[in-house]
């Protein structure tokens, strides 16, 4: 059956809450109101993605349990050892999906199906059907990190167009968080036989290509400004001018490719509790 403190290593909550703070941001793109009357909405939402995110991350880890057997930075996982069966995963990870799908239905019947969505491209697109073909396979596999956000506009009860564009830049953000983990661990992605872009390919083309995916999604940060205003930019700014930096530095060779990645996640934190604050202030 395995630990309980086991299961919760393989859902890697650091990801589970931004997958939260995505949820968030999305319906306060919609509806910045603190009234009662919307926080069930709020509620049942947040509850699906956490959900439905703790489930799609145990069914990801059963299906990799080859890949991760075979890089030093995974070997250890409970999924690999076997403190977690691979049939005791695959049927909590089932069981969460499920109920977080529920939860996010009760949220609206869209709320409920961009969950879906994120699980089956999580799970099956990218996981299943991309990851191991595909040196872009976090391009497709970026849609599931943007349901999250479409989930909570939905729940608010639109996507708003200030919504499809967070989702844009969360799609815009996963190449660079995911090619600066391979570029760091090269040698365990070609080990495992898993093509990712930043392993196959030079460590300085690699670099380069960062360089260019954090460039795109630092515009989208920047054309968001509009419709969030002076909170949103005065939040992202130096966060902002900080991921940019990392990335030129490592692309020069001055920098260490794992500073990059250690803090784009807190860079879109950054971004989700920017939008939040400024639908709430306005």
């Amino acid at each position: 059956m395995g630990k309980f403190s086991d299961y919760i290593s393989l859902m890697q909550f650091r990801i589970l809450a931004l997958l939260l703070l995505s949820a968030l941001a999305g319906f306060a793109t919609v509806n910045g109101s603190l009234s009662l009357r919307y926080m069930p909405a709020l509620a049942f939402v947040a509850a699906g993605v956490l959900l439905g995110g703790m489930g799609a991350e145990l069914l990801n880890k059963m299906l990799e349990i080859d890949i991760d057997r075979k890089m030093l930075r995974t070997k250890s996982r409970p999924s690999v050892t076997g403190r977690v069966s691979k049939l005791d995963g695959i049927a909590w990870g089932v069981a969460l999906s499920s109920l977080g799908i529920a939860a996010g239905g009760m949220a609206g019947r869209l709320a409920g199906l961009m969950i879906a969505l994120g699980i089956t491209f999580y799970v099956l697109v990218y996981t299943a059907m991309f990851k191991r073909k595909s040196r872009f396979s976090v391009i497709i596999g970026g849609l599931a990190g943007s349901f999250g956000v479409w989930a909570g506009a939905a729940a608010a009860g639109m996507l708003s167009l200030e919504s499809l564009g967070l989702g844009l830049l969360v799609l815009l953000w996963i190449p660079g968080h995911i090619w600066s983990l391979a570029l760091r661990y090269r040698k365990d992605y070609i080990r495992a036989g898993v093509p990712m872009l930043t392993a196959v390919e030079s460590p300085g083309k690699g670099a380069r290509v960062i360089v260019a995916s954090n460039m795109m999604m630092a515009a989208v940060s920047l054309l968001l400004v509009p419709f969030f205003g002076i909170y949103y930019v005065l939040i992202i700014s130096v966060p902002l001018a900080a991921i940019l930096y990392l990335s030129f530095s490592v692309a020069a060779g001055r920098s260490s490719v794992w500073t990059l990645f250690k803090f784009s996640s807190p860079y879109l934190a950054f971004v989700f509790l920017a939008v939040i604050a400024a639908a709430f202030i306005r």
